[in-house]
Order: structure tokens, then sequence, then C-alpha cells
């Protein structure tokens, strides 16, 4: 499988390299015909970065604390090289798919059919909920990394009622496995997430209901999404097995007949133009099993002239992901990460280089609530670790085609 990976890269590499070359080129923007008369758009992307997290590397500044940062030197890497193909057989009717690979996988990313005419949209594929925001810096809220960052197979309609500024949509999807990813770009510590979807044994299917009304410069969207947990990947692998207190709700020996597989999130979103300066602020309440989160987040963004006229976008963002906010159940454990209430404030720039390359600057300052008391640091000969020092530095250079 090793040898297929690497083979798989080097198609990738040479797709890439020979689409940079078409793109530039043609006037076309990379768009051709094979010869069964399907029109292919082609693009793609690619992700280089410098990280840096905070605190001097290296064996002698290492540090007493339990829980430590894996590398705290910096360091550069591919994020990702993408390569979306678009097909497209009628007017109404296209087919996308995003080849990826980064510094350890290549795989298949999205991929759907889309069916769509005037007012109304069928997507039938892999994609992210369509709740899901288009980034324009390279970091994700918490809450959008933990609740819809993750791919998932779906169908989902929409249908636009533009007389009126709403649309109104329904998706039927497999439910996406709990799992773990990271709060910024450090993979130290990891947090609870609705991951990727794939073939698993036991699976659910997830039901989920949106609006969203536009009137002049504002934009309001909310969303319901349930269902039952995976059996039992969902809620014996991970909120049996990785929560300790679970077993203060739920006996861990229970029955599969009489486990509690409840599980639906919910949230909406805001957001307001004024003077070229956007005000957005979002909120999402989970509950799985017994397990409750919830988070939210406000960002402020502008885009001023810069020195070399090139749009110079500006962002500063706060926002929470808590487990059992107010509740006497789930407490942090310091052991484990997943269950440690978090706090990101992101600060940002980015530069438009060209149309089709940007410098992104960005800063994460973040913080965790770990539950470690100085009792236990004492009794353990250790110290006192209430929180992480892990704050990032990420500069990257996105490049597209």
């Amino acid at each position: 499988s090793l040898i297929k990976t690497n083979q798989m890269k080097k198609h990738i590499i040479y797709f890439i390299s020979l689409s940079f070359l078409i793109g530039q080129n043609t006037e076309a923007n990379s768009n051709f015909s094979i010869p069964s008369n399907v029109n292919i758009e082609m693009s793609g992307e690619v992700e280089v970065e410098f990280i840096d997290v905070e605190g001097p590397g290296g064996a002698s500044n290492e540090d007493e604390f339990l829980r430590k940062i894996e590398t705290r030197s910096p360091h550069t890497r591919i994020d990702k090289a993408v390569l979306d193909l678009k097909l497209l057989y009628s007017k109404s009717i296209s087919y996308r798919f995003s080849l990826r690979f980064d510094d350890d996988n290549a795989y298949a990313d999205k991929h759907y059919l889309t069916i769509k005419n005037s007012t109304t949209r069928l997507e039938l594929g892999k994609n992210r909920p369509h709740v899901a925001l288009k980034r324009e810096i390279e970091g994700y809220p918490l809450i959008g990394t933990a609740y819809w960052k993750g791919r998932e197979y779906h169908a989902d309609i929409e249908r636009d009622f533009n007389d009126i500024g709403l649309k109104l949509g329904t998706s039927i999807a497999l439910k996406r496995p709990l799992g773990y990813d990271d709060a910024a770009e450090d993979k130290s510590f990891k947090m609870l997430v609705y991951d990727d979807g794939e073939k698993i044994d036991g699976q659910t299917v997830e039901l989920g209901l949106r609006a969203k009304y536009s009137l002049g410069p504002l934009n309001l969207s909310s969303w319901y999404y349930y269902g039952k947990l995976i059996d039992d990947e969902d809620w014996k692998k991970r909120l049996h097995y990785d929560f300790d207190w679970y077993a203060e709700v739920e006996p861990d020996d229970v029955l599969n007949k009489d486990a509690n597989i409840d599980h639906y999130w919910y949230g909406g979103r805001a957001s307001i133009l004024v003077s070229n300066v956007l005000f957005r602020a979002e909120y999402i309440k989970s509950l799985d099993g017994f397990l409750p989160r919830d988070g939210f987040y406000t960002e402020i963004r502008t885009k001023v002239p810069s020195l070399l006229n090139n749009n110079l976008l500006f962002l500063a963002r706060y926002g929470e992901l808590n487990i059992d906010r107010g509740g006497n159940t789930f407490y942090p454990m310091l052991k484990d990460a997943h269950t440690w209430d978090k706090s990101l404030s992101t600060i940002a720039l980015v530069y438009d280089i060209t149309n089709y390359s940007k410098l992104k600057l960005e800063y994460y300052m973040i913080n965790e609530e770990t539950g470690d008391t100085r009792e236990s640091a004492d009794s353990q000969d250790r110290e006192y670790q209430p929180n992480v020092k892990d704050n990032q530095l990420l500069i990257q250079l996105e490049l597209n085609f």
C-alpha cells in the first residue's frame, strides 16, 4: 500500500504541474473538452507552511510538565496539494472530485454530483455539511473544526426562494463518526470532533434541516441535525473508553440495547456587512449520548488597500468550545486533552500577491482548562499545569491555479 501511495503522489504531482502549465498558457482558465464532449474545468491549490509553537525546542529546554508539546522547534511542510476536476455534462448536471495529498497521505477528498436549476439544487456524494463556511484564513473556529469541518456522504437538497431572500435545505447523510482533530497547527493535543465519513460497522443515518435568510447586508442561518450514535464506534469506543467520567452516567458494561445513543447538534449564525467591515457570530450545541458540548465564536474582518495596491485582509476572532458547560458530570482531566475546555483567539493578515497567490500570517492564542490541581502536581512531584503554553505562529504561501 505504501508503494501505491507513493505512486499516487507522483501522479498527482504530475497532473498538478501539467494543470499549472495549461492554466498559464491558455485563456480558457484550464477548461477543455474530451472526445465524449464533456467539458472539464480544472483547478488546484498548494499550501506551503512555516509553523512555530510558543517556547524554545530541543532536549535542553524540556520542561517537567506531564503533557508536553511534541515539536516546539520551527518547521515547514506542504499542508496540502489539491487537484479539482469538475465534469460539466450539461448546464444543470456536473460532477466534481478533488484529489488531495499532504506529507502523509494521498486520497480522494470531496466528490459529488450536482443537479440544479434556477431555484433548486440536489447534491449527492461526499462533501462538508452545507452549513460549513468557506475559509478566508487557514485557521478554523473551534466549533468549525468540531462540527462542520469533517466530510460526510449525503443527499442534500436546497430550494432558493429568490424573491424573499430565503433558502431552505434538508439532507440525509451517513453519520460521521466521533474522532479527534487539532485545534490549530500543533498536533500535540487532540479535541473531539465529528470526523470524516468512512466505511464503518454499525453505521447510522443523520437527518438535517436548515434555513438561511438574507436582507441586504444581513445574513441569518440556523440548522438542526439529529440521528443515532454509531454502534459501537461512537458510544462505546469513544464515549465509554475515552471519557473516564462517562461511567458515572452509564455503566461501562451496559448492553447495546440499553445504551443511550441519542445524537443531535444545532446552531445559528449571523453576519452583517457595514462599510466594508464584516461582523459574524455563531453558536453550536450538541449532545452525544450523555455528553453535552457547546461553543461559539465572534469575528470581525475587513479588506484594506495595501502599499502595493493589492487587497490586504485583516481578521480577528475569539471562540470557545466547552464540554458540559455549567454541569457537574464531565470534568477536564489533565491526562486526556479531549476533555479540556478550550478557547482560541486568532489574529490574521492575508495579502493577495496576485489573483492566484496569497501570503497568510496568522497567530493563534490557545487557552485550555486542563483540570490539573496544585495538590496533584505536588503529590506527583511535577510542575503545576492548569493550562498549556502552545500559542502558534503560521506563515503560509497559498498558490491557486
